[in-house]
């Protein structure tokens, strides 16, 4: 096992100071880092991706380095100089509204990066899930085709958005000759076909330059305050005055009127793939997503939109929410697995109790590399080979975050607090990063200054604790 000191991001929409749960688990885990009450804290990386990479807490080396160094299942008998891993575990806080965005597959971010590797700096795909620490709410897939119908039919400013009779009326009359709305068959031929009409419809709506979305946005939040809610319940409505706080006139004020709205409570868990439509609103969750900062956007920023890439890379299906979670296994008594239909990754949450049975507190024996952090508690943690040859012995506490190498026994031997802790892993290799181009994102603010520099893939630096500054 190897201690690692990683990344905090400092995006605008993070929780302020001790308000943010990234910056006391943060601080709790390195010790020189000291929390700014006026600054945000959004985001703990825990990996090797480029833009945040873990260290080795006892030597200058990134994490990437140490496991091309050190033969193991990663290296592939091959002379790279970085090894990476093929997700980032995250923990964020969020205090209001992200982008409204989507990733995109590995074929799809092949083809955006070679055509443009400023905004997409590598190849792979970002498949994403999201576990509850506190209440949690997201945007997360269109609606099921039935909720979609009955907004348009309840908010004549949705309609004008998404095109009017033109488009707008195609789609509502493919989703009323479906049938069975509440149980729909997704491989009718009407289901097909209003996937296409919504597509028409998004499209329509995400022409660039309206000049009707500020009387649009003006209109809907009238028909709100005049009691009209569709399939809305109050707390979207909520969701949607508070976008109109944040983000004035911007187009994603209308998307939770055709995305899911999803409230997961704490030890909920959901996931989604390449090509679904989300947003992240509040809360604060352990995140795991591939190793890749692809991200194409719709709306709800300054950054660069590339309204084409979007349009052509959604799915356009229409999905109830519970579709999206991700129900835990039972793995031993202190162990519960969530795995998505992923390779990228797998979650373990881990809990030991003072009184947990030695049983219990052995870790299940992975085949691959592992991060660990510990977010609760206090105890001792004993390595040993497969043949149970001790490696050493560990103090661990709140804020710790571990690099657990293939196959290594890991078991709690005693626990003087209640621990809690997640551990992300995966049997893939990891994507090659060593020629990607590290860039501000290209954003829709004139004043922002764009540089191009080539990543020293190489390069070791201290092992201090690293906050990253980036707009949002």
């Amino acid at each position: 096992m190897e201690q690692l000191q990683c990344h905090v991001k400092q995006y605008a929409w993070g929780k302020y100071g001790e308000q943010s749960e990234v910056a006391r688990l943060f601080a709790d885990g390195h010790t020189n880092f000291k929390i700014d009450e006026k600054t945000p804290y959004a985001e703990l990386w825990m990996g090797t991706h480029p833009d945040g990479p873990a260290q080795l807490k006892k030597c200058s080396t990134r994490l990437s380095t140490y496991l091309a160094k050190n033969p193991s299942i990663l290296t592939n008998n091959n002379s790279a100089k970085n090894i990476h891993l093929p997700f980032i575990m995250k923990v964020m806080s969020i205090r209001t509204t992200l982008s409204l965005q989507v990733h995109p597959t590995k074929e799809q971010a092949r083809r955006l990066h070679e055509l443009d590797p400023i905004n997409y700096p590598d190849r792979n795909h970002k498949p994403e899930l999201a576990y509850a620490l506190t209440q949690f709410e997201l945007l997360c897939g269109f609606r099921p085709a039935r909720e979609i119908l009955k907004n348009l039919q309840t908010f004549p400013s949705l309609r004008l958005l998404f095109g009017g009779d033109k488009y707008s009326k195609p789609l509502e009359n493919c989703i009323s000759q479906m049938k069975h709305l509440d149980t729909v068959n997704q491989d009718s031929p009407e289901y097909q076909n209003s996937r296409k009409y919504l597509e028409a419809c998004f499209r329509f709506m995400m022409v660039p330059n309206r000049s009707d979305v500020n009387d649009l946005v003006s209109q809907l939040l009238s028909e709100l305050a005049n009691g009209l809610r569709g399939s809305l319940e109050e707390g979207t409505v909520e969701v949607i005055r508070k976008m109109s706080v944040d983000f004035p006139n911007d187009i994603g004020i209308f998307s939770p009127l055709f995305l899911n709205h999803m409230i997961l409570q704490p030890g909920e868990c959901c996931y989604y793939a390449a090509e679904e439509l989300h947003a992240y609103l509040s809360g604060e969750c352990v995140e795991c997503v591939g190793c890749s900062n692809n991200t194409i956007r719709a709306a709800m920023t300054p950054k660069y939109i590339d309204r084409d890439a979007l349009c052509s890379v959604l799915n356009y299906k229409m999905t109830e929410p519970a579709d999206y979670l991700v129900k835990e296994r039972s793995v031993n008594g202190c162990v519960d697995e969530y795995a998505p239909d992923c390779k990228d990754f797998q979650l373990h949450r881990i809990r030991v109790e003072t009184n947990s049975t030695e049983q219990d507190m052995m870790m299940p024996t992975l085949e691959c590399p592992s991060i660990l952090v510990i977010v609760k508690g206090k105890g001792t943690i004993e390595e040993a080979t497969t043949e149970n040859q001790l490696i050493g012995q560990y103090e661990v506490k709140r804020g710790d975050i571990f690099y657990i190498p293939p196959k290594h026994n890991i078991r709690f031997t005693e626990c003087s607090e209640d621990i809690e802790g997640y551990r992300t892993f995966s049997d893939e290799i990891g994507p090659d990063h060593d020629t990607r181009l590290v860039t501000p994102v290209q954003c829709n603010v004139p004043t922002i200054n764009e540089k191009m520099f080539k990543l020293d893939a190489d390069m070791e630096e201290e092992p201090t604790a690293v906050v990253n500054v980036q707009i949002l």
